[in-house]
C-alpha cells in the first residue's frame, strides 16, 4: 500500500471491487435471453441473484439451474464459480504475501506462518502453484466422473457424461453446490462413488491450496530425508496453521457425522441401509460448506437443522474456496477458552505462542459475522413474516434462520425458502453470501493494515465480565 494510504489501493477495497466486476458481468450476461431455455429474458432480480450466489460460490437458487438456463447460461454460471473460487484463493494469496513483505518483521511473521511454514515463493510462482493445483485436481475429479457416468450408461451421450462430470467437479472444488438436477443430488444417495469423490473435491476446496502446498512440501521434504545423513538431518513439520486446519476440519467432519446419522437414523435415514445411512451422515457434514445435498433439508429434525447452521457458520477454511467463519478461528477461540480457564494468560499450541493480535482478529471476524447473522434474520422476518399468523411465523422463523446461516456461510443448503422470498428478502441474501464471501477477509486484511498505536494510552481501570 502506498504510503499515503491510497484507498484505491487498499486490498479490501481491490477485493470487493474485484468481485462486484465478476457479479456485474455475470448479472447482464444471464439477463439476455440466450442464457435460458426458453429465450426469454428471466427477472433482473433472479439473474442478479443467481450471478451473487455462483461468484460468492454459494448455491443458493431464485431458480432451477438445470430447466431454466440454457446451455450457454449454465456456462455462465460456472464461470462465475470458477472465477469466484479461483479468483479469491489467488487474490488472498497475493495480498498476504505481497503486503506481508511491506509489514514489520514480526507481523510479517505472523501473517506469514499463519498460512505457511517455509519462506514463501516469489509471488509468480505461488500463483502458478494455485492455478495448476486448481485445475489439476478438478481435471481428476472430473476424469473419474466422465469414466464412471459412461461406464454405467448414465447419459444418453458420453458428451453428456462429460459435461455434467465436469460442471459438477468444478462446483464441488470450488464449493459452490450448483447441480445440473432439480433435487440436486439425491439421486446419488446410494451411488458411493460419486459422493466419495465430490466429497474428496469439497473437501481439497475447502481445506485450502496453501495448506495443500504445505502438506507436499512436507512429503516431499520427508521423503528427501531418507537420503541424508542422520546426523545431518533438518526437522520436516507442518505449520502450525495446517496442524488447526487439519485438526479443525477433522473434527467437524467427525462431529458432523455422528450427529446426523444418531439424529437422523430413525428419521430421515430410516428407510437408508446401515453403510447407505453412515455415507449421506458423513456427505451432510462435508457439504456444510458447499451446498450439495443427498437429503431434503425440510425434512430434516430441528436438532439437526441447528447442527447444520452451526457447521455453516463455521465453514471451510481461510484461503479456501469455502465461507464462514474459518475452521482455524474456531480452533483459536476454543483454545483460548480452554488456556484463559486453566488460567493461562498467554495462548501455546504445539510450542507455538499465538499473538495477541491474531486473537482479536479471530474474536473480531465472529462477532461481526454473528451481529450480521442476528440483524439479518430480524430483517427477513420482518420483510417475510409481517402480518403472518404466529404458528406459521414460526416455522418461517426456522426457515429464514437456516436460509441467513446458509447465505453468510455461502454454504448453500437449502430448506426451499429462497426461490419464495420477495425482492427485498432476495437482497438481503445477496448482501449476506457477497458479505460472507468477501466481508471476513476484508476485515482481517483492514485488522492487519490499518493497525495503529496512540501516542499515549489512559490509566487502566478493571470492568466485570461474565
Amino acid at each position: 500500500m502506498r504510503r499515503g494510504g491510497s484507498p484505491a489501493l487498499h486490498p479490501a477495497r481491490i477485493v470487493a471491487v474485484s468481485f462486484a466486476a465478476v457479479i456485474a458481468v455475470g448479472t447482464a450476461l444471464l439477463s439476455h435471453p440466450a442464457a435460458t431455455v426458453s429465450g426469454t429474458r428471466i427477472a433482473f432480480i433472479d439473474a442478479f441473484f443467481t450471478a451473487v450466489s455462483a461468484t460468492c460460490v454459494t448455491g443458493l437458487l431464485a431458480l432451477d439451474t438445470s430447466t431454466v438456463f440454457s446451455l450457454f447460461g449454465q456456462v455462465v454460471i460456472l464461470t462465475c464459480v470458477q472465477i469466484g473460487g479461483l479468483g479469491l484463493m489467488t487474490l488472498t494469496t497475493v495480498l498476504l504475501v505481497a503486503f506481508g513483505r511491506r509489514l514489520a518483521i514480526t507481523d510479517r511473521t505472523a501473517v506469514q506462518d499463519s498460512f505457511h511454514h517455509s519462506r514463501s515463493p516469489r509471488l509468480g510462482t505461488l500463483i502458478k502453484y494455485i492455478v495448476a493445483g486448481t485445475f489439476a485436481t478438478e481435471a481428476a475429479g472430473a476424469a473419474i466422473l466422465s469414466v464412471y457416468w459412461i461406464a454405467t450408461h448414465r447419459f444418453d451421450s458420453a458428451g453428456t457424461a462429460i459435461y455434467h462430470a465436469v460442471f459438477h467437479s468444478i462446483s464441488a472444488f470450488c464449493n459452490a453446490g450448483f447441480a445440473l438436477y432439480t433435487d440436486n443430488l439425491v439421486g446419488f444417495r446410494d451411488d458411493p462413488l460419486v459422493l466419495a469423490v465430490i466429497s474428496a473435491l469439497v473437501i481439497a476446496g475447502g481445506l485450502g491450496f496453501l495448506v495443500g502446498l504445505d502438506l507436499k512440501d512436507y512429503l516431499q521434504h520427508k521423503y528427501s530425508l531418507r537420503w541424508t545423513s542422520p546426523g545431518t538431518r533438518p526437522v520436516a513439520r507442518l505449520s502450525l496453521h495446517t496442524k488447526l486446519v487439519l485438526i479443525g476440519s477433522a473434527g467437524l467432519l467427525a462431529a458432523g457425522t455422528v450427529s446426523y446419522y444418531l439424529l437422523e437414523r430413525k428419521a430421515l435415514f430410516a428407510e437408508m441401509s446401515g453403510f447407505e445411512a453412515w455415507l449421506n451422515a458423513f456427505f451432510c457434514s462435508v457439504t456444510r460448506t458447499a451446498g450439495f445435498n443427498t437429503v431434503d433439508y425440510a425434512r430434516m429434525s430441528s436438532p439437526s437443522l441447528l447442527c447444520t447452521m452451526v457447521l455453516m457458520i463455521i465453514g471451510a477454511s481461510p484461503g479456501s474456496t469455502g465461507g464462514g467463519i474459518k475452521t482455524s478461528t474456531f480452533v483459536l477461540l476454543i483454545a483460548n477458552a480452554y488456556s484463559r480457564w486453566c488460567g493461562n494468560e498467554d495462548l501455546h499450541i504445539f510450542r507455538r505462542r499465538i499473538p495477541q493480535e491474531i486473537l482479536d482478529k479471530a474474536q473480531s471476524v465472529v462477532f461481526v459475522m454473528l451481529a450480521a447473522f442476528v440483524l439479518a434474520v430480524s430483517a427477513l422476518i420482518g420483510v417475510e413474516a409481517r402480518g403472518v399468523a404466529p404458528a406459521e411465523s414460526h416455522k418461517q422463523f426456522l426457515r429464514l434462520s437456516f436460509e441467513t446461516a446458509s447465505a453468510l456461510g455461502t454454504a448453500g443448503l437449502s430448506m426451499g425458502q429462497t426461490p419464495l422470498l420477495s425482492m427485498p428478502g432476495k437482497l438481503i441474501l445477496m448482501l449476506l453470501m457477497f458479505m460472507g464471501r468477501v466481508g471476513p477477509l476484508t476485515l482481517a486484511l483492514a485488522i492487519s493494515i490499518r493497525r495503529s498505536r496512540g501516542r499515549f494510552r489512559y490509566a487502566d481501570e478493571n470492568v466485570m465480565v461474565g
